[in-house]
């Protein structure tokens, strides 16, 4: 875990702690910091403003209802939070398919491949920088649901892969094991690929 990730969780932890005593102002500087990470998971999983305003709300709600009960054992304040809002909006699409309504369009995690090739300096987005978007998202849209939402979860919330299992509810090996399955994958096909895209021209691979 990094320098800046330490210092991040270490910090919510102890406005966490001060909350508990009662402490207004450090909740607020919890919600205050929190509230952007969370908001942006939710709407990009749920397009109606309204319904991803609401969810962010009841994240928050828990939170407070919740406050004695984090276990600083299980992972970060942030990944708590993350794995609530992931079970509000799994709970939010199936009571709209309950009740037969359409549901609604959703950010999907091929879509955001933008993201993933953003420099976070990860050998996943240092190799999708120079990649042709479009087949990015192909080659994602493949694995498996799981695997989308943890790679969605590594490079569009920035997460370790230790806090991405955490909001996922896996072990970290196996969330590990899954990544890295999914990431040889994606590259052997961006690599195999790569001649049909320079038509004309021999590839030039490379191995590391």
């Amino acid at each position: 875990m990094d320098l800046k990730r330490r210092l991040r969780d270490g910090r919510h932890r102890l406005w966490l702690g001060l909350a508990r005593r009662g402490n207004e102002d450090a909740f607020r500087r919890l919600y205050d910091e929190l509230y952007g990470p969370v908001a942006g998971y939710v709407a990009g999983r749920v397009a109606n403003p309204q319904d991803a305003e609401d969810l962010t709300g009841t994240v928050f709600f828990r939170l407070v209802d919740g406050l004695d009960r984090f276990d600083g054992r299980r992972g970060s304040v942030l990944t708590w939070l993350l794995a609530v809002a992931r079970n509000l909006v799994i709970d939010h699409h199936r009571r709209r398919q309950a009740h037969g309504a359409a549901r609604d369009r959703t950010v999907p995690v091929e879509e955001m491949a933008d993201v993933l090739a953003a420099d976070r300096g990860d050998p996943l987005g240092t190799l999708v920088r120079d990649e042709d978007l479009r087949q990015l998202r192909r080659l994602v849209r493949r694995q498996p649901e799981e695997v989308r939402e943890l790679i969605a979860l590594r490079f569009g919330e920035g997460l370790s892969v230790r806090e991405s299992a955490a909001v996922l509810g896996l072990k970290e090996d196996a969330a590990k094991q899954r990544f890295a399955r999914a990431f040889r994958k994606i590259r052997q096909e961006l690599l195999t690929d790569e001649p049909r895209r320079d038509e004309g021209e021999p590839a030039c691979v490379t191995s590391e």
